[in-house]
């Protein structure tokens, strides 16, 4: 064998090795890469349409808190029964003989059908002998009410009084509204 038949052998099995090597260990590599390559990049715009979902979920969600909270200032909640009892806890302010002379809560009737037969409505008055500021209090606590009770009502009158011994004081007749839902199936 001569050397450059030599060479020409060597250089063939250098060409050989190295597209051995690339035919067996780059190749494969270089296509999983290419692989991946383009797993990453779907997964980057899955990503952010996620990020994007997210932060609409979250604006929705922020969205539904104000809701809920506007839904409960606007809307009162409507009991099964009328529960005077805890009303009038609720509206009761101290008789103490100086501001307060008198106070009295009276139940006007039975309960009468609303519209739709669905809601009874129970006449209430509450009448007060006191100041002012105490009669716009009750009324103030009559807004504040978690449940739905309606101002029908109100009649004031002033007493004679010696306003330079006595504080004024003004009787008032204030007439409510309780609102609750009939317990009966069928509105019966």
């Amino acid at each position: 064998m001569n050397r450059k038949r030599m060479e020409t052998v060597m250089l063939t099995s250098v060409i050989a090795v190295v597209l051995t090597v690339t035919a067996f260990f780059t190749w494969p590599n270089y296509a999983e890469a290419f692989e991946l390559s383009n797993e990453s990049r779907l997964l980057e715009q899955k990503i952010g349409h996620l990020e994007d979902v997210e932060a609409d979920l979250e604006r929705r969600s922020e969205e539904l808190v104000r809701l809920h909270e506007r839904q409960a200032h606007a809307c009162r909640l409507v009991p099964d029964r009328p529960d005077v009892a805890d009303l009038m806890q609720h509206l009761s302010i101290g008789v103490d003989g100086e501001t307060v002379l008198d106070q009295t809560f009276t139940v006007r009737g039975r309960g009468d059908r609303a519209g739709d037969a669905r809601f009874e409505i129970l006449p209430l008055v509450v009448e007060l002998e006191t100041t002012f500021d105490n009669i716009f209090d009750v009324i103030r606590r009559v807004e504040r009410l978690e449940r739905l009770v309606r101002v029908t009502s109100i009649s004031m009158n002033c007493r004679d009084v010696d306003f330079k011994n006595k504080r004024p004081t003004v009787r008032a007749a204030i007439g409510m509204d309780v609102v609750y839902e009939d317990g009966e199936p069928g509105g019966q």
